[in-house]
């Protein structure tokens, strides 16, 4: 269930990159590991980004897939949505916690690298709220 093909994805990882949500219900109800990753250290999550596979990260997020996920180059899947333009992508995955604010190893955030005016709209405000959300906490200065 968990082995690597010669393509270096799992059953998951395969399932996740083509965004087929009826084969990860599958392969999850059988155990399928939702922490693995691909050569390039990108997780499930990061795989069904690229297809545009809201339906596929919300299945994945709910059986454990970690969206907070980074990259050897520190990069997760809401800097890769939003740097590809994946408006309904990032929606989600900040609607599911995810961190508008990490940078990768370069410094850049999703926010900086936002290639259009929804997804940086998006970031926009879900970095406010982090930041308001934050200063009630107490954990920023105002």
């Amino acid at each position: 269930m968990n082995s690597v093909g010669a393509d270096g994805l799992t059953p998951l990882l395969r399932a996740a990159a083509e965004a087929n949500v009826q084969m990860l219900h599958e392969i999850i109800a059988e155990g399928g590991d939702t922490s693995a990753t691909t050569r390039d250290g990108n997780n499930a999550v990061w795989m069904a980004c690229k297809r545009d596979g809201v339906e596929a990260i919300e299945l994945l997020s709910a059986a454990g897939a970690d969206v907070h996920h980074r990259n050897p180059d520190g990069s997760t899947a809401l800097i890769y949505g939003a740097s590809a333009g994946k408006t309904e992508v990032v929606a989600l995955l900040l609607a599911l916690g995810a961190d508008p604010t990490q940078e990768n190893v370069d410094g850049f955030s999703a926010l900086d690298l936002a290639a259009n005016v929804e997804c940086l709209q998006l970031l926009r405000a879900a970095s406010r709220e982090r930041r308001d959300r934050l200063k009630v906490e107490g954990t920023v200065e105002t």
